[in-house]
């Protein structure tokens, strides 16, 4: 039928008919239409699992036909990442061809928006490094710490298969999260000795005023709060809120092992490096007291087993 439709069109329009799932797969595995329409259901399957389960890796639109109006499915079908849904009837397939010139020009207006989002995504994420080399400026004693923090911390969150959002906030997250310590005098951060309890106490005020920084920020994540947070522990010790357990954000926990561990195994202006070997005992022997056990179990297999290391800068 939808071969009939387009019959006075063939001048304007080249079709390709597959008459299965499985006959779809394969041309669009080898073929990238400028559109695909598609009945619901098909003899080995349905037409919506054409798409990928990741609608914004779709590279086509597709609208699903079917000769049941149900809403159900309408809603479906789009939550899905078809761009239509339309109904069979006489009147429908003698305005098909028209009703395609809509849909292609209408997934042109995607594509274009999905080019600002990616071109806005990367301004963003550069935006993000440099805000990150201005603390390091101020800090030169712990430069490359917040992309070293960063590594680990991305690496464990692939690891541990959380999600992209998730992930691209831990991402920003890991490597601003010194970011408050724009606020701390440079003489207290390059301190060589020991800090006594009054600049040490202005130093513990970094992850809150790194919070009144961005907590105003519409990022897709809760930045603001995972920064706040990356000095908390599993016991409540931590700073600034005294969170214990669950009440810290998954990406906290994870940043806070990240950041222990690149901080221990580096140079520090008031002490040599002490090795990874080191740095990976603290988390070992405090897992599930100070640090989240599960991302220490994670951390912990990265680097004896999977053969992580931090890149050099």
């Amino acid at each position: 039928m939808i071969q009939r439709a387009f019959d006075a069109h063939r001048a304007s329009f080249n079709l390709s008919i597959r008459s299965s799932l499985a006959a779809s797969r394969y041309y669009l595995h080898n073929n990238i239409p400028d559109i695909v329409l598609c009945d619901w259901l098909l003899p080995d399957g349905k037409g919506i699992e054409l798409l990928p389960s990741n609608r914004e890796n779709s590279l086509f639109p597709l609208v699903l036909i079917t000769s049941h109006g149900n809403e159900e499915l309408a809603v479906g079908a789009m939550k899905a990442g078809a761009l239509d849904y339309i109904v069979k009837s006489p009147e429908t397939f003698a305005n098909m061809p028209d009703f395609v010139v809509r849909a292609l020009r209408e997934w042109e207006h995607i594509i274009a928006r999905r080019k600002a989002e990616i071109k806005l995504q990367q301004v963003l994420l550069q935006t993000v490094e440099s805000l990150s080399l201005m603390v390091e400026k101020r800090d030169p004693y712990t430069s490359g710490h917040q992309k070293k923090v960063c590594q680990l911390a991305c690496a464990i969150a692939d690891e541990m298969n959380l999600n992209e959002k998730d992930k691209t906030g831990i991402y920003i997250a890991s490597i601003l999260h010194d970011i408050g310590k724009i606020s701390i005098p440079a003489e207290y951060l390059s301190k060589p000795g020991t800090l006594d309890p009054v600049e040490f106490t202005i130093i513990k005020a970094h992850p809150q005023i790194a919070y009144e920084m961005l907590k105003s920020i519409d990022f897709d994540s809760p930045i603001a709060r995972i920064i706040q947070q990356h000095h908390e522990k599993c016991d409540g010790s931590g700073y600034p809120g005294g969170l214990k357990g669950s009440d810290i954000l998954l990406e906290a926990r994870i940043i806070t092992v990240a950041d222990v561990v690149e901080a221990i195994s580096s140079h520090r202006p008031y002490r040599p490096a002490l090795g990874i070997e080191a740095a990976l005992e603290e988390i070992s022997s405090n897992a599930g007291i100070l640090y989240d056990r599960n991302v220490v179990a994670v951390c912990l297999e990265l680097f004896h087993n999977k053969g992580f290391c931090f890149a050099l800068q």
